[in-house]
């Protein structure tokens, strides 16, 4: 006799979403990205790290440095993945949502978010238009949410950078 339970949703665990993050290390002139793709129940489906120095000197204004950099390592991450993921997630340094949109302009559902201030959750704020209640990506958002990957893979994400990048002066990394 087996034990009756339930089994995981098969969608969300077919699903995945991409989280996005870029830190820069302003003394070395470069700029460190990468995207952790999991599914639904958190579990590593993919990692894909890259790195660019940035250009310097008095002809580049640091911002225009920042965005043009951003914008390279954003879409040589997409290059390189192999998998597609039902939801790109960024953390809300990364830029605002005018830039993201135009500039980094995933088709897939995008979503910028900031840690909660006191014991309120991560807030969500939705790049381009939110998944409706049945894409794939809705249900994926939902899941990730109840089981607390709002933020935390971001911390993964940064760990596997520090692991990659040993000699890099990590304790500099700029996010904003």
């Amino acid at each position: 006799m087996s034990v009756p339970h339930r089994k995981p949703s098969y969608k969300t665990s077919i699903s995945c979403a991409a989280y996005l993050d870029i830190l820069w290390l302003r003394s070395e002139h470069a700029f460190y990205g990468a995207l952790l793709l999991i599914d639904g129940r958190g579990q590593p489906q993919e990692f894909v790290y890259n790195t660019l120095s940035s250009p310097a000197g008095f002809l580049w204004a640091e911002d225009q440095v920042r965005a043009l950099s951003i914008v390279t390592l954003s879409h040589s991450l997409f290059d390189a993945c192999r998998r597609e993921p039902d939801l790109l997630i960024c953390r809300d340094t990364l830029g605002p949502p005018s830039f993201l949109q135009q500039e980094i302009a995933p088709s897939i559902p995008f979503a910028q978010v900031a840690p909660g201030v006191s014991s309120s959750p991560a807030a969500w704020n939705w790049i381009n238009d939110p998944p409706g209640i049945g894409m794939p990506a809705y249900r994926l958002a939902q899941e990730l949410q109840q089981r607390g990957f709002v933020l935390e893979p971001f911390q993964r994400l940064r760990k596997g950078l520090q692991e990659l990048y040993p000699t890099a002066r990590w304790e500099e990394a700029h996010d904003d």
